[in-house]
């Protein structure tokens, strides 16, 4: 066998090498750290603004959205000095906005009507909810809408269990003067109707995945894709004095918001566990929300403000509550629906 000679490399040849090399990896760093920097950059050559932000902490898509946004940096990022506050419910944070204590909260599809008849500005519309239903008990006999007249049907006051209701009786020509309709706390449906007390429930998730797990031979009588062209929408939503006083940081809030929204569509899983760290919710029942909702891309939100898409989502919700006399005076859409600043927060992320 031919001996042969290793040969040992030139140092200063190794040297260099491992300094172009040190130089490519830096350049590399400097690249994917640059987008940080730029944010950085921007919201300190910007003003700092300040924000009262109201989420539900029970929600996916208000807890979700806050813990995401406090995990990714994105209030510092965005030159944001906000002060965060939990409600159990929309309703109290439309309250609070009246009250002047809150710039922004975020309400579910059956508290939209509160906006909609002019107490506070819609700014972006957050999810398409598919988590309503119309449950009949296995023993009650009823297997379809029609099947429930005379029979005693448990739903809350003004929440989407009502909307879900209310779209199936005039769907099948009926009204609520066909049923004995029975008004309840909503973890008050659940208890009445395992007990027997009520035949159908009308009420929204989680409470409608609790009943169906309690007695799994539960019958859907109806659910909101049943009826496509009134969409049940749950948003983000601003006081007036808010818009008027400080319009730039609610645009700021929309530009977090953006992030978050994009971030969460391919990450869900991730977000669900944040969330539940961050409220106690236990995360499955977080995930079972995420699977009866569809979330838009802030781009297909974009396209339909300038569509007219948004605009007639809402409006079409509003047309409901007129129905349900939740709204005697309803708003004009102008007045009630915002979509410029999500354009304009947009714009300002490019």
């Amino acid at each position: 066998m031919k001996n042969e000679t290793i040969q040992r490399p030139d140092r200063r040849a190794v040297l260099a090498r491992c300094a172009m090399a040190g130089a490519a990896t830096l350049a590399g760093s400097a690249a994917w750290l640059a987008p940080t920097s730029r944010a950085h950059a921007q919201a300190a050559a910007r003003p700092r603004v300040s924000l009262t932000v109201g989420y539900i902490d029970t929600s996916i898509n208000g807890v979700g959205v806050i813990a995401a946004a406090n995990k990714l940096d994105l209030w510092a990022k965005s030159g944001i000095d906000v002060k965060l506050i939990p409600f159990t419910n929309g309703p109290t944070q439309i309250q609070a906005m009246a009250a002047g204590s809150l710039d922004i909260g975020y309400v579910g599809g059956g508290a939209i009507w509160m906006p909609a008849s002019g107490q506070a500005v819609l700014i972006t519309p957050n999810e398409k909810t598919f988590g309503d239903f119309l449950l009949a008990r296995p023993d009650s006999g009823i297997r379809s809408v029609q099947d429930m007249r005379g029979k005693k049907v448990g739903v809350p006051d003004g929440g989407s269990g009502e909307m879900i209701l209310t779209l199936a009786l005039e769907a099948a020509g009926m009204t609520m003067k066909d049923i004995q309709r029975i008004p309840l706390d909503p973890p008050n449906v659940v208890s009445a109707f395992v007990a027997g007390q009520i035949d159908v429930a009308a009420i929204f998730s989680p409470l409608a995945n609790q009943i169906r797990e309690r007695l799994p031979n539960t019958v859907v009588i109806a659910n909101n894709k049943d009826f496509p062209k009134t969409e049940f929408i749950g948003a983000w939503v601003a006081s007036k004095q808010a818009l008027a006083s400080k319009p730039e940081a609610v645009q700021r809030f929309l530009e977090v918001w953006q992030q978050v929204n994009d971030y969460r569509l391919k990450n869900p899983k991730e977000v669900v566990a944040w969330a539940s760290a961050a409220s106690g919710a236990p995360a499955a029942q977080l995930q079972g929300q995420v699977d009866a909702l569809e979330w838009f891309p802030s781009s297909q939100i974009l396209a339909d403000n300038k569509s007219g898409a948004t605009r007639q989502r809402f409006v079409t919700m509003q047309e409901l509550f007129v129905k349900l006399g939740r709204i005697k005076t309803p708003a004009a859409p102008d007045a009630f629906i915002n979509t410029d600043l999500f354009n304009k927060a947009m714009e300002s992320r490019k």
